[in-house]
Parts: C-alpha cells; structure tokens; sequence
C-alpha cells in the first residue's frame, strides 16, 4: 500500500462517501464533477491505499431493542496487559466502540442494551475486568450525531 495522500477531490468524495456510502458514482462524481467511472477508480485507490477501511450499516437501536446507550470510562493498572483487556471488551456483544485515550482515564467504551438491568450487568462485567480500578458510567440521553 502506498498510502497515497488523498487530494482535494478524494477528500470531497470522503466526506460524501462518509454522508452516504450507497450513493452511487454518478451521484458522486456530479457533486465532484467527475465522471461515474471516474469516481470508481478514486475509490477503489481509496481502498486499496487503506483511506476506506470498510462500509457498514447504522441501525435505530430503540428498532433493535437496544435502547439504552451508555458511555463507561475506565481506568486500568499498568501490571495488566492492554491487549488482554482489549479481547476481552471486545468479546461483549453490548460493547459496540472502544477508545483507547491519553490522560487519567484509559478506555471510553460505548455500549449498547436493552434497558438499565442488561447495563447494570454489563457495568459490572466491565468492573470484573483484570487491572480496572475505576468506572464511570454514563447513560446517552439522545445521540445528536453519529457517522
């Protein structure tokens, strides 16, 4: 991979690709100004230099029965391998994102349950993990943006 830097129509079609990943080429390449075809072969070098990672869906979660969405801040000891840990958030069908952070907390973990007895459960679970010596929870009370 060359790692290419993106230019600034790489960047716009980013930023639209970001917005909407099923937009067709031609709804792209109109907003850039380049042809469908054009815009196919952006994003394939896109791809294939590493920039675009994957496409994904966003579900409503209240739709899924996942209402609840909470934000847990943990601190960990540093006589506990981070990977260790890591594997082990990452193995929690609730937890759905794991940020790795500088500073007094270690681990923003962003879940999502049904209601507060699955995040009682889940808060507690992340408590158990080897080397956490502090938790903080917060409960979303509505996403404003998501991407």
């Amino acid at each position: 991979m060359s790692k290419r830097r993106p230019d600034a129509v790489d960047e716009r079609i980013l930023r639209l690709l970001v917005r909407n990943a099923r937009a067709s080429w031609r709804e792209v390449g109109d907003e850039v100004g380049l042809s469908a075809n054009a815009v196919a072969q952006r994003v394939r070098r896109l791809e294939l230099d590493g920039w675009v990672t994957g496409y994904t869906a966003l579900l409503d979660p209240a739709l899924s029965g996942d209402a609840t969405s909470a934000v847990v801040l943990l601190s960990t000891t540093t006589h506990v391998a981070n990977s260790e840990v890591e594997q082990l958030m990452a193995a929690m069908p609730q937890v759905v994102e794991v940020l790795d952070l500088a500073g007094t907390v270690d681990y923003q973990v962003r879940v999502r349950v049904a209601g507060p007895r699955e995040l009682y459960d889940v808060v507690n679970a992340l408590r158990a993990l080897p080397g956490v010596t502090a938790i903080e929870t917060r409960p979303v009370l509505r996403e404003v943006l998501s991407r």
